[in-house]
């Protein structure tokens, strides 16, 4: 049974563009290869769903394109540390032939925060703020995502943020305790 489908390869000349741009730190080449990974894990699964999109029968050749599509704003680097430690952010605001914005939803996409060649994830796009000496990752939540003081319902558009702190002993983020982790070790390792 042959499947006949074309993945395109333009989205992966924008990454390593941007690794370069980034520079030649020693985890440049293991940051690449955690976003290579993701990439191809993001377009395996956009072929996969052509199949389905398309009621193909088996037996049936599928003559498609698949474009896989990321803006070149959903991958930027972030501060997370005082001595000016950053990570790589990809945020999985990608686009695929037939099914839209599949990975996203009410809570947004999910966000891949690299350090080190370790991907974290989390829902919504990661930004970073100095606070004092130190910086703090801070991700914005979808209002059903959040509660407040008064316990009435939020307004869509309304601000809320949970936010998570680079620990340079234990190499991992720190979270408070009494929510779900901000960003936990994703269950991937290329």
């Amino acid at each position: 049974m042959k499947h006949l489908i074309k993945p395109t390869r333009a989205i992966h000349f924008m990454v390593l563009a941007f690794l370069m741009m980034i520079g030649s730190q020693t985890s440049a080449a293991t940051n690449a290869e955690t976003i290579q990974y993701i990439f191809d894990k993001h377009e395996a699964e956009c072929i996969a769903e052509q199949y389905e999109v398309r009621n193909a029968k088996e037996g049936e050749t599928l003559e498609v394109t698949v474009d896989l599509k990321l803006d070149d704003d959903n991958i930027y680097e972030i501060t997370i540390g005082s001595d000016g430690k950053t990570a790589t952010v990809l945020h999985a605001e990608f686009s695929c032939t037939g099914i839209g914005y599949f990975w996203c939803g009410n809570s947004s996409c999910a966000s891949y925060v690299i350090v080190d060649g370790v991907s974290f994830t989390t829902r919504g796009k990661p930004v970073s703020v100095r606070v004092g000496d130190d910086y703090v990752v801070l991700i914005h939540r979808g209002n059903l995502a959040c509660h407040n003081g008064s316990e009435r319902s939020l307004m869509v558009g309304s601000p809320c943020y949970t936010a998570a702190a680079w620990d340079d002993e234990l190499n991992t983020f720190n979270s408070p305790s009494s929510s779900e982790l901000v960003l936990g070790v994703s269950k991937f390792e290329p």
